[in-house]
């Protein structure tokens, strides 16, 4: 008998078709295509700047960024992993 979820003392065993496995990763793949995009727009634009150039502008460590990010200092939008800061922001923020 083959059962669709086989639990014993330390093993868990899933039995998924072929074709559902490739939909769901044709799923996730579209997510993350459109993902990388918006991010890749939001580059484009260059209204916004990426954990990494907003420490070389603010001469910290990406670190300190995060720091600032979690305290409130600073805004980010993450978007597939990535933090991004608003540029104008980040102008405002070395003037003052």
């Amino acid at each position: 008998m083959n059962n669709f979820f086989n639990l014993n003392e330390s093993n868990l065993s899933i039995t998924v078709k072929m074709e559902d496995l490739k939909a769901l990763f044709f799923k996730w793949e579209d997510e993350w295509a459109k993902k990388v995009a918006e991010a890749n727009k939001l580059k484009e634009q260059q209204e916004w700047y990426n954990s990494r150039e907003t420490a070389n502008i603010f001469r910290k460590s990406i670190s300190t960024i995060n720091r600032w990010k979690h305290s409130g200092f600073l805004t980010a939008k993450t978007i597939g992993g990535m933090d991004y800061y608003n540029k104008k922001e980040i102008e405002l923020k070395m003037k003052a």
